[in-house]
Parts: C-alpha cells; sequence; structure tokens
C-alpha cells in the first residue's frame, strides 16, 4: 500500500516518529521525542495522509513490557476504532485520561496544540483504527461540507479538550476493518483509503450530532459567539470586519454564524449593519442638524441619491422632511 507500512519488533521511538512524520507533519517533533518515550512494540502499523488535511492510520500492536508515548498533536479531531484489545490510556497535557471502548467510536477534540501522552501497560494491545482531521480539513472541504458537519467539527476543535463515546454500527466497524487489510495497491489504494476514512468521518459527526450533550452545548456556545458577533459589529459599524473574519473571530464556521445571527436577531449581518447605519444617519439628521448628503456619507453612502432611497425604504419618509423638521 502507498501507507508507510512497518512490520515485526520495533521501539516506540520508531513508531512515533514514523507517526509524527507521516500524519502529524511536526518537523521538530522526532528530536524532542527521543526522550520522552520508553518501551517497545510488537505488530505492524501504517499512517497515512489521504486528503488535505486529513489522515488515516491503522495497526495491529501489542507492548510486552509496557510503553509511554508523548507526542506533540496539533489542533484536530480524532476518531479512534478500536477493534480488539486494549489502548491504553490517552492524557493530552492538562487533562484527564480517557481510554477507548471496544464497543464505542472514541471522539477527541483538540482545540489547541498539546503534549499528549499514550501509557500502555505491559501486556496490553490492540487492532485499532483511526481517523483524524486538522484545521487545513476544514477550509479545503468548506463548500463540499454540509452545515450541521462543519458545525460540529468546529464544536469540536473549539478551544480545550473533548472526549466522547459514541454508538457504532456493524457497518461502521466492518468499514474500518477494511482499513488493517491490504486490498488495493498504488494510487487506488489510496483514493480507497481516502474514501473509506472520510465515510467513516460522516457517518461519526452524523452520530455525534444526534447526542443530546452535543446539541446543549453547541446551543449555549452559538448564543454566545453570536452576541459577540453583534458586539462586534457595533464597535465597528462604519468599517466592520467581513463574514469570514468575523466568523473566525467568535469561533464559528461562516454559514453557522450567519444563519444563528439570523435566528437571533431576525436579519442577517448586511442587514444588521445596514439598519445600525440608518439609525445613525437619523440621530445625525434629526438631532444633530446634519444634512441628509452628509449624514449619508458619514455612514458609508457614496451617492446622497442611494441613501436618500434606502432612508425612504427603512422609514418612510424623505431624510430632508427629517431635517426640516428638526430645524423648524
Amino acid at each position: 500500500m502507498n501507507a508507510h507500512f512497518v512490520e515485526g519488533d520495533f521501539d516506540a521511538d520508531a513508531l512515533v516518529c514514523e507517526a509524527v512524520h507521516q500524519a502529524l507533519a511536526a518537523a521538530e517533533a522526532p528530536q524532542r521525542l527521543r526522550q520522552q518515550m520508553a518501551g517497545s512494540f510488537e505488530g505492524w502499523f501504517w499512517v497515512e495522509d489521504v486528503g488535505p488535511g486529513l489522515f488515516a492510520s491503522a495497526c495491529q500492536l501489542a507492548s510486552p513490557s509496557g510503553a509511554a508515548i508523548s507526542q506533540p498533536v496539533e489542533r484536530s479531531v480524532m476518531m479512534t476504532f478500536l477493534l480488539d484489545g486494549e489502548n491504553g490510556q490517552f492524557a493530552p497535557e492538562g487533562a484527564e485520561p480517557v481510554a477507548s471502548r471496544a464497543d464505542r467510536v472514541h471522539v477527541v477534540g483538540l482545540g489547541e496544540q498539546r503534549l499528549c501522552t499514550r501509557v500502555l501497560e505491559a501486556g496490553q494491545g490492540c487492532r485499532r483504527v483511526e481517523i483524524g482531521a486538522r484545521t487545513q480539513f476544514l477550509e479545503a472541504n468548506a463548500d463540499a461540507l454540509s452545515d450541521v458537519d462543519l458545525k460540529a467539527l468546529d464544536y469540536l476543535m473549539a478551544p480545550g479538550f473533548r472526549s466522547y463515546h459514541l454508538p457504532r454500527s456493524e457497518a461502521m466497524t466492518q468499514m474500518a476493518a477494511m482499513l488493517t487489510e491490504e486490498r488495493y495497491h498504488g494510487s487506488l489504494g489510496r483514493l480507497f483509503r481516502e474514501s473509506v476514512a472520510v465515510q467513516l468521518m460522516l457517518q461519526t459527526l452524523r452520530q455525534f450530532r444526534e447526542g443530546g450533550e452535543y446539541r446543549a452545548a453547541l446551543g449555549a456556545r452559538c448564543y454566545d459567539a453570536v452576541m459577540e458577533a453583534r458586539h462586534i459589529l457595533d464597535g465597528t459599524l462604519l468599517a466592520p470586519p467581513g463574514t469570514i473574519e468575523l466568523a473566525r473571530q467568535v469561533g464559528l464556521n461562516r454559514n453557522v454564524l450567519q444563519a444563528g445571527f439570523k435566528a437571533r436577531f431576525g436579519t442577517t449581518l448586511f442587514g444588521y449593519v445596514r439598519d445600525k447605519r440608518m439609525a445613525m444617519a437619523r440621530i445625525m439628521i434629526e438631532e444633530q442638524g446634519f444634512g441628509a448628503a452628509e449624514a449619508g456619507y458619514k455612514v458609508g453612502f457614496a451617492s446622497p441619491s442611494a441613501f436618500s432611497a434606502a432612508y425612504r425604504r427603512k422609514f418612510g419618509r424623505a431624510p430632508m422632511s427629517l431635517q426640516r423638521a428638526a430645524v423648524a
């Protein structure tokens, strides 16, 4: 297979350095890791970047004497399918250790790079498949993934650490097991592994979205982010950030932000800014004695006629009439 395949007896240094090189793209990690691991393994593993920001790995490993592996893991979401055996404990820096279960999909979300440690006790071993996505996956597939999938990935990669055990179907188990077999070679093999990895990720995201804990947490987080977006717009009405930049600032996907904002305030981001600017212009004319053309220019209209037409649509009367009323 195109994925780098290693078989036999090897120490943790060889295992992790290869994984870091192939899947995590951490150029300085191997030097750092040599002093942070101990133990040896028997069996085989492979790991590969199967698409932009998307990686997959499979292994059948045993650790006769126990092993501890530490490595920096960048911002990502990882999905582990433990097919049999015991996978030890996974502990990101600053978080409690968690373990995978053979009857569940284990979903882990890292909102920032952390040093992560996996500890296997003597005699532990497993056959497992892991799918992972980095931020590049979201960027590369923003137009292909559904809003709800992007929303779930955004949530999983929000700042902090998250761990979930989700129901796993027999179909998902069989699909994951296919990645432990050398079915195809060359470019066809790579295409096959990418296809299986994407299907497993989308199926897992669907399971995740149906969880009550996620829906409750996302509702609160989305609300807070939408309110923060409004606060930012209120402070930058004359030069607001673009939609993509605003979404980045509040930590939401652009489509999620737009939908949440409209649900909360009954208007689009553009409509909100436009209405606020018109309200500012009305105050300038009614309370401060500005002319219509000057007020329109100050709130972003280059054409007095365009401002007058927009003002009439908003308030049902021409801006000049308000100015005359204010003077009178």
